[in-house]
Order: structure tokens, then sequence, then C-alpha cells
């Protein structure tokens, strides 16, 4: 090639990878991924971060669902106050048993698995996911070094409080624990704690039921207090915003007054 043809080159005609030499992208320094991200990371990481978003915005109907609905929310969340209600609702014959327990179990480990991919798809980069300081990436990386035997028992009880299930999934994928073996630990644990639920809800029976029916007289007036406080709340964080704001161009003001 000449020196006139070399000189024309086109920027299409550059090898890949010169894109690599441009600013830095801050989003770099988040994502879990290498390079770009293709399908399959976007629907994992809309899971991994969107479902909890979800739950969160539930959240106000959670006491109306606790009392009208625990079998939907059991689906929704597996959460074990709506399995110990449903399981209540059972004991005196407003629900069959067996759909409380089949409800609890699979709002339980429908999902689990989406963060055991994560963890084996995006290696150490979930550690850019849920460690903000140096102390939880040790924290992490030490789960990572823990026995194959001691993974698959935290697994298995990965539901019990105080113990991080969503890390627990994904340190399980990060370390190549196989799937099979994930999914004894996981299903085992969450049919097991869903018994556990079901099985105190069930005893506690009428005594549950007139809690959750007291629960039911005021769950409208503590959601209109909650929605009340947070419109209340945005609202003076808005007025902050704006008063900061005009004190901030009043000072600009006067010290360009005073230059002149």
């Amino acid at each position: 090639m000449s020196d006139d043809d070399a000189r024309q080159e086109t920027p299409e005609d550059a090898p890949a990878g010169t894109a690599e030499d441009t600013p830095e992208d801050p989003w770099a320094q988040v994502k879990p991924w290498q390079g770009k991200a293709k399908r399959l990371d976007k629907a994992l990481l809309f899971i991994v971060l969107g479902v909890p978003i979800i739950y969160l915005a539930l959240m106000p109907l959670r006491p109306w669902m606790l009392v009208n609905a625990p079998v939907l929310q059991e689906f929704i969340n597996g959460a074990k106050t709506s399995i110990v209600a449903a399981a209540a609702y059972a004991r005196v014959g407003e629900i069959p048993l067996w759909l409380v327990v089949f409800a609890g179990f699979v709002g339980m480990a429908k999902l689990d698995w989406v963060f055991w991919l994560a963890g084996r798809r995006w290696g150490d980069g979930v550690l850019n996911l849920f460690a903000s300081n140096e102390r939880q990436r040790r924290r992490i990386e030490q789960l990572k070094r823990i026995p194959d035997w001691a993974l698959f028992l935290m697994t298995l009880v990965s539901r019990c409080p105080g113990i991080p299930g969503t890390l627990v999934w994904l340190v399980a994928g990060w370390s190549r624990m196989r799937l099979w073996l994930f999914l004894t630990a996981d299903l085992l644990g969450a049919l097991l704690f869903t018994l556990i639920w079901t099985t105190l809800g069930y005893q506690l029976g009428e005594a549950a039921v007139e809690v959750l029916g007291i629960i039911d007289k005021y769950t409208l007036w503590v959601t209109l207090g909650f929605i009340v406080l947070l419109f209340a709340w945005t609202f003076w964080r808005e007025s902050r915003k704006q008063q900061a704001g005009r004190q901030t161009a009043a000072e600009a003001g006067s010290g360009n007054e005073s230059e002149a």
C-alpha cells in the first residue's frame, strides 16, 4: 500500500477496538459483563435488579393482599407472612391446604436459578453490582472460597432470617456449582421452609385469622397514611431543592453586582 493510500484509509477500515481509546465510559465500572451486552445479559440484569424494585413498588398493597389474597402474594414473592396467613385460612376451610403449599413453594423458588445463571455468566462481574466498597468485596470473595458441601448447606438454608439468599445463589453460580446440585439444594430448601411456615399458620388457625381481620380493618388507613407521607416527603424535598437553587442564584447575582 502506498503512502497516499494509507492516508486515504477510511475510519471504517481501521482495526476493531480503536473505540477502546475513547474516554472511558462510567457505565463500564458498574456493568457486570465484559464487552458489549448480549440479550441474555440484559434479561438477567432486568430480573436481578428489576424484581426487587417491583417488590418494593407493591409494598403498599402487601397488607391488603395478606388479608384478601394471601395465595396470590405467595405466588408473587413467597413471603413467609403470606404463607402463614394462607395456612391460617386453610385451617378454617377457606383455602385448600395443598394450594397453600404449592403457591409458597413456587413463589420461593421460581427465580432462584436466574441468580445462579447470572453468577455463572458474569463471574467476578457480580462484584460490580453487589459490592459498593472494599469490605463488601472481601465478604463476597470469602463466600466464593467456601467448600462445595458448605455452599450446598447454605443454599439449602438460604431462606433463614439473616442469610443473604441472593448472594448465596449468585456465588453458587460464580463458583461453578453444578446446576443440578444447586437446584436440589434450592428446591429442597424452598419445600422445607414452605412446610415450616405452613405448619405454623395452620397451628395458629382461627387466632391468626382474627388478627388478620384486625389488620384488614386498618389496612386502608395505613395505606392512605403511607401515600400521604410519601407525597409530603417528596414535596418537602423538592421545596428544599428549589429554595437552595434560588439562594444560589441570589448569591451569584450579588457577586456579579459587587464585581461591577
